[in-house]
């Protein structure tokens, strides 16, 4: 699908969740063992990988205690978020959706403090391919899985590069704007492009048409 984007949140309630995502740091899971890139939450990406394989360990996504206790923590901090994003993505892609937390992680936030080093081009370019990690038992075609992006907290210039047949183009971020794309073309944040104080905090997540219904993930 192309690369869609359209209103969720007022600027205020974008505030009031930022917020809410501050308050629990001591829930953060540090990404980045020198620059300040944070997660709430687990995401398949980076937790459904061997991280555990030389010892014998599953990946920690997959772990059921760890799954349930991150999914409580967001439940219990943001059920109203996550019922206005499921909403949200329901009635713009046309389809019933919902959460699958016994089976996978709910949406969770990407955190990025300011620092000079997300001035450059630091994040990894990388197309969504988790759906075969999530659901491994199901061959999902492109129509059928979907990553999106709702930005709380925005530094100025902070976007998605996409590349194309044509090339890279870069979508600038909106404030509480839903960012709705495949996943499947490389694509590549664009963190802290200008001086700025402020943190950039995205509620992260991805989806699967399974059945002619999303199941919302991440």
């Amino acid at each position: 699908m192309q690369l869609e984007q359209f209103d969720v949140l007022a600027p205020e309630a974008c505030a009031h969740w930022a917020q809410q995502v501050m308050a629990l740091r001591r829930q953060w899971t540090a990404r980045h063992a020198r620059l300040p890139f944070y997660t709430l939450g687990l995401a398949a990406y980076l937790d459904a990988v061997s991280d555990g394989s030389s010892r014998g360990l599953p990946p920690s996504y997959h772990s059921t205690v760890l799954r349930q206790h991150n999914n409580q923590v967001l439940s219990q901090h943001f059920e109203a978020l996550l019922d206005i994003n499921r909403r949200a993505l329901s009635q713009h892609l046309q389809r019933p959706a919902r959460y699958v937390p016994t089976q996978a992680a709910l949406p969770g936030f990407h955190i990025h403090l300011p620092h000079p080093a997300f001035a450059a081009e630091v994040a990894s370019v990388h197309r969504d391919l988790q759906f075969m990690k999530v659901f491994p038992q199901q061959d999902f075609q492109a129509d059928q899985v979907i990553t999106f992006t709702l930005p709380l907290s925005l530094p100025p210039g902070s976007g998605l590069q996409i590349w194309d047949d044509a090339g890279p183009s870069v979508h600038p971020y909106q404030l509480g704007q839903m960012v709705v794309h495949d996943g499947l073309h490389q694509h590549q944040a664009v963190l802290h492009p200008t001086p700025s104080d402020v943190p950039r905090i995205m509620l992260q997540g991805h989806g699967v048409l399974l059945h002619d219904e999303l199941l919302l993930y991440w």
